[in-house]
Parts: structure tokens; C-alpha cells; sequence
């Protein structure tokens, strides 16, 4: 793999047909991916300077620091040297970030729409690393106050709607099995033809897999572009997916079309 994958946050690329399953990558030398779920990791901390308090507009800033101290770089994992990420317990409130650094700190601008407990997560690799190592994902938790309206996790549903899009999961709502490396394929469509897709982050694509018992992210493979490296006509996404323990998934997949970026979210049970 020649990019980093996601812990949880996979980036998705398109093959020009629905591919069968290749053999799984190869494992990094060194596993450096954690699942967001604890503010440190492998020497690295992230600290909270400052976090959403109320509804409405807001700021994330946090300061990063390694071993030999405050770091305001890191190698690029698709055009970004650091995602960041927000989501409520409830798995709802979805946001994908890319904070800039400001006097030293990684900030984004961030909107609360409701009440409730939330985590930012962020994603990088450092300088140094192998190539193809996973990233390391930290998190730091936060509320707001006041009366939350609570969203149940969705059932899995074949079908997800954005705008004028469709997205179809290719296995309709097939349950997966833990431990077994599959592949997990969904089609875009527009007006009930193929979508044309447009690079996204350096990719076709962008998904995110949290673990719903957890709120931990889990680190999947994408399956590689074709030779071309051109959007598929068919619109199809394809990515290896091997998860550890049984339970629900919610993956939220994004992707580039007509212009704009579109967002989807598929509710995913493992056995």
C-alpha cells in the first residue's frame, strides 16, 4: 500500500469494474495506528487548547506534541498533513476537517448543531515513518450543555441518498463476518446511471469507520486504483474490509461529483 490507510478512515479508490478481492496487503513493519479513542500514543499527545462550548460556530485547537516536543508537520496522507474529525456518541454529526496551524496549535473551524458529548479526532503520520505505516489517530473528548436530541444508529440499509446521488452497497445489507478479509463495494448513481466522479483528496473517494459499541476508529485497506488512474464508468468503490470484532460499523463515505463534495453514511453489522 502506498499510501497510508486510515484507522477507521480508510480513502476509497476506484477501479474501472466491480473488482473481485485481492489478496489483503501486507501488514507495515510497525503498527502505528491506534483508534482515537485516548488524547496519547506511541509518544505523541495531543492537548486541548481550545473546544466547541456552545451551539453554533466554533474552534478546535489542539497542540500536538512527540518526543522531541511541539509538532506543526507531518507527512501528507492525501494532500493533508492532518485530518481531523468529529462525531457525537450517538454517531451522529459527522465532520471531516483539515485544521491549518495557527501560533503552533492545529485549528478548524467547527459547527455544533446540538447538545450532547462529543470527540475530535485527529490522523498523521510523522516524518520518519516507513512508507505504507498507518497513521497514529488521537482524540480528545468535549460537551455541550442543554437538551440533546438523541439519534438512534440506523438499521443497514442497501441504499443511501445525497442530493441527486444514490449510492447502492453492491451485498444489499449482507451481514459481514469478523476476522475474514472481503471486500466492500458500493456503485453512485445519477438519474439511475453511473456517476461521473471527480478527485477527492487525491482520491475518488473518502470513508470513515467507527466502531458504534466504541466510537473507535478501525483502520481498513483500500483496494488499489486501476493502472489509468482514471474515475470508473460503472462508479464503483471497492475496499478491503477485515474487522476485528463483531457489532455494528457506521461508515460515512465521501466523494466528489458535479462539482461539489457529497456525503453518505451505511450502517454495517459484522457476525
Amino acid at each position: 500500500m502506498t499510501l497510508a490507510g486510515f484507522v477507521g478512515a480508510a480513502y476509497l479508490f476506484l477501479d474501472s469494474r466491480a473488482p473481485a478481492v485481492p489478496p489483503p496487503p501486507a501488514p507495515s513493519p510497525v503498527a502505528y495506528n491506534s483508534d482515537g479513542l485516548s488524547d496519547a500514543y506511541d509518544g505523541f499527545r495531543a492537548e486541548a487548547l481550545e473546544l466547541p462550548t456552545g451551539r453554533g460556530p466554533g474552534t478546535v485547537s489542539l497542540r500536538v506534541t512527540g518526543p522531541g516536543g511541539p509538532v506543526t508537520d507531518f507527512q501528507k496522507i492525501h494532500t493533508k498533513p492532518m485530518h481531523m474529525y468529529v462525531l457525537r456518541d450517538d454517531l451522529s454529526g459527522y465532520q471531516h476537517l483539515h485544521p491549518d496551524v495557527v501560533n503552533g496549535t492545529w485549528t478548524a473551524p467547527v459547527t455544533i448543531d446540538d447538545g450532547g458529548a462529543y470527540r475530535v479526532y485527529i490522523e498523521f503520520v510523522p516524518f520518519g515513518r516507513p512508507e505504507g505505516a498507518d497513521p497514529t489517530v488521537l482524540g480528545v473528548p468535549f460537551v455541550i450543555a442543554g437538551d440533546t436530541s438523541m439519534v438512534p444508529v440506523p438499521a443497514p440499509e442497501a441504499e443511501a441518498h445525497a442530493g441527486d446521488y444514490l449510492v447502492r452497497r453492491l451485498d444489499g445489507t449482507a451481514d459481514l463476518t469478523s476476522g475474514t478479509q472481503t471486500a466492500l463495494q458500493f456503485q453512485v448513481l445519477r438519474d439511475g446511471r453511473p456517476a461521473t466522479l471527480e478527485p477527492y483528496l487525491g482520491a475518488y473517494a473518502h470513508l470513515s469507520n467507527f466502531e458504534v459499541r466504541t466510537q473507535g476508529l478501525k483502520h481498513l485497506h483500500p483496494i488499489p486504483t486501476s493502472a489509468t488512474g482514471a474515475a470508473p464508468p460503472d462508479g464503483v468503490l471497492a475496499f478491503h474490509a477485515a474487522f476485528a470484532e463483531r457489532g455494528d460499523k457506521r461508515l460515512f463515505l465521501q466523494f466528489r461529483a458535479g462539482g461539489e463534495v457529497h456525503e453518505v453514511a451505511f450502517t454495517v453489522f459484522t457476525t
